[in-house]
Order: structure tokens, then C-alpha cells, then sequence
């Protein structure tokens, strides 16, 4: 890869603790599964060997970096990442050595003018909406970072989105609807909250990315699918450039692109899938590029090259699992070559000219 290349990953680390310390639905990880995720983690990660990697499902920031002192890794990174008190599943950044570019910053809070409280429908229903949810059930990440001095920043944000899953609810019998439709109320209060949160995090990005050409990486398990409204809404639905002389997709200044959509593109076939359930194959997990990285847009500076998705471990054994080191989601990787468009046009005005 070439200096100014770029390379981004995500990766769902499933309850990242230390051995014996809470996890999401268990009470922790053995030594002995605690030394097999180290050992998958570092194997995953020397193979990818990206760039920028976002991850998901952090609980604790020294069992991070337990993967970083692997031989494998150590030296090559800097990490972002916390741990709360209580403890609690946080996004985390790793970045290749000597790219961060400031202080990262933690979103807990929704905006205040992305809280979606006293709305009426001007017809059809004549109910307000209302809807009192305040803070990212896990917070979003902002890092800045630079691949190299004569390249521009790059803004990156991680996410982790509400699962689809029903939520835990707090027992209410007074609460008709919890006594006889408990596990719809569930279903619904996850799927109100991702959509929340999408909202509102469609707001960050609106203010981030308008009237400006700053590049911008959204990464992380979104929770849902490409063609999910939820998902739609973060990535703003921009233009496709489908034939020679569509316009579509020369500027866009709000919108992402996904690398599924990019590599569907080129593919003659394709299948892209990070997280199976009841088996029925999913695509949770995004990387989202603004149209820096965008082969045709007027102000590209990379081009993008290929995406990958890790995901034969989804299929283990179990006991193929144990010893590998579980992990419930398959890891996407992008690659981008630095091809600004405007090096392009120039090669392009240079050999038209007559000798």
C-alpha cells in the first residue's frame, strides 16, 4: 500500500472484558477464553492490518490493549478507548502509529435540537409525538486523524447503534401493555431508540459536513441493514453514478457512502453478511465514506479499491469457536488508493495537448 493509501476497518469485539469481569448475559470470560479472544483478535488484526479500525463492544480499555501487546500488533497503533464507572459496552479507535490528530471526543448527549419531543403531523393523525430519549445508549467516538502531512484530515466517527433485539424492561404490572404484550413493548422501545439515535446522529453529521469538503468515515455496528430506514437516514441516500453521462454523485454534500453499495457495484458476485441469527444472514456492521472517497464525485481524493468482510467464523462448530476464540460479527475492511480527481483531470488535460 501506498503512502497515502487509507485502509478502514470495524470490528465487533462481543463483550471485550477482562477474565471474570461482567459481560453482556454472563458472568465473564475464563483465562483460558479470555487468551483464545486475545489470540483471534490479534490474528484478525494482523491480517486486516488497516489503517483506521473501529470497534464495538469495549468494555474495558486495558483488555484492548491486551490485544495491542500481542506480537503480532505491538508498537504498529494508538488506541482510543475508556472504561466507565460502572462498567459498561463502549465504542474504541485504533489507528495506525502517529495518525491521531488532536483530542478524541466522546458524543453522549443527544443534540439539543435532535430531540424529537412535541411534534404534531400536519395530517392523517392528530396525536403529538414525543419522544423523551436524551443520550446514545453507547456513545459515539470522534478522532480526527492523517495519514500523511499532504493529505487532508480525516474526520472519523464510531458508532454502535441500539441492537435490534428486545431491550431489557423494567417490570411495571400496573403497565397494561407490559402485563399482557411484554415482548412487543421490547421489540418496540429498541427499535424507537435506533431510530432516535439515527436521527440524531444524521444531525452531528449535517452540521459536520455542510458546506465543507472535509472527509468524513462513519464506521460501526449500526444494528441494521444497508436498506434499513434507519441506515438510509444516516447515510442521506446520495447519488449513484450509474452511466457516462449521469451527473449523479459528482458532489454530495451531506450524503455517505457504503462500501457494500461500492462493491456491489463492481461485483459480478457478491455476498456480504456480518452477523447471522436464527439463520437468517444479516449486514449490521458498515463502514460509510462522504464523497472524498467516492470514485466519481468532483472533489475525490481516494478512490476505492476493494472491500473485504471477514466471516467464515460465523459458521464454526462450537467447539471450532472455543478454540478459535468466539466472536458473534464479521469483520469489513476497506481499501482506498489516494486518486484525487483533480490529478486525474490535469494527467488527462496533459495528454490531450498537442505535442
Amino acid at each position: 500500500m501506498a503512502r497515502k493509501d487509507i485502509s478502514i476497518a470495524s470490528f465487533n469485539l462481543l463483550n471485550l472484558n477482562l477474565p471474570g469481569q461482567p459481560i453482556h448475559d454472563g458472568d465473564g470470560w475464563s483465562e483460558g477464553e479470555y487468551e483464545a479472544k486475545l489470540g483471534f483478535s490479534e490474528r484478525i488484526l494482523d491480517d486486516v492490518d488497516a489503517d483506521i479500525i473501529g470497534f464495538q463492544e469495549c468494555w474495558n480499555a486495558d483488555a484492548l490493549a491486551d490485544i495491542f501487546e500481542r506480537p503480532a500488533l505491538k508498537g504498529r497503533y494508538d488506541l482510543v478507548a475508556r472504561t466507565t464507572d460502572p462498567p459498561g459496552i463502549q465504542v474504541a479507535l485504533a489507528v495506525r502509529r502517529g495518525m491521531l490528530q488532536g483530542e478524541p471526543e466522546w458524543i453522549e448527549d443527544l443534540p439539543e435540537d435532535a430531540r424529537f419531543t412535541d411534534l404534531r403531523e400536519a395530517r392523517d393523525a392528530e396525536e403529538e409525538v414525543s419522544v423523551t430519549i436524551r443520550r446514545f445508549s453507547r456513545p459515539l467516538l470522534r478522532v480526527l486523524v492523517n495519514k500523511a502531512e499532504d493529505t487532508p484530515d480525516i474526520v472519523v466517527y464510531v458508532a454502535h447503534l441500539k441492537s435490534k433485539g428486545p431491550t431489557t424492561l423494567r417490570d411495571d404490572d400496573e403497565n397494561p401493555v407490559m402485563r399482557r404484550h411484554r415482548f412487543i413493548a421490547q421489540s418496540v422501545v429498541s427499535h424507537v431508540r435506533r431510530m432516535v439515535e439515527a436521527g440524531a446522529f444524521r444531525a452531528i453529521l449535517n452540521d459536520e459536513m455542510r458546506r465543507n469538503d472535509t472527509p468524513v468515515v462513519v464506521l460501526g455496528d449500526l444494528n441494521d441493514g444497508t436498506t434499513a430506514v434507519s441506515t438510509e437516514l444516516l447515510t442521506g441516500n446520495p447519488g449513484y453514478r450509474f452511466f457516462a453521462k449521469s451527473t449523479a454523485g459528482r458532489k454530495s454534500d451531506l450524503g455517505l457512502y457504503t462500501v457494500e453499495k461500492l462493491q456491489q457495484l463492481r461485483s459480478f458476485r457478491h455476498v456480504y453478511y456480518t452477523y447471522i441469527f436464527r439463520n437468517q444472514m444479516e449486514s449490521l456492521d458498515h463502514i460509510m465514506v462522504s464523497d472524498s472517497f467516492y470514485d466519481h464525485s468532483s472533489i475525490r481524493k481516494w478512490s476505492f479499491r476493494e472491500m473485504r468482510v471477514l466471516n467464515d467464523h460465523l459458521t464454526a462448530t462450537e467447539s471450532e469457536r472455543n478454540r478459535l476464540g468466539y466472536n458473534d460479527h464479521g469483520i469489513i475492511v476497506a481499501r482506498f488508493d489516494w486518486n484525487p480527481m483533480v490529478d486525474e483531470a490535469e494527467k488527462i488535460l496533459e495528454e490531450e495537448r498537442p505535442a
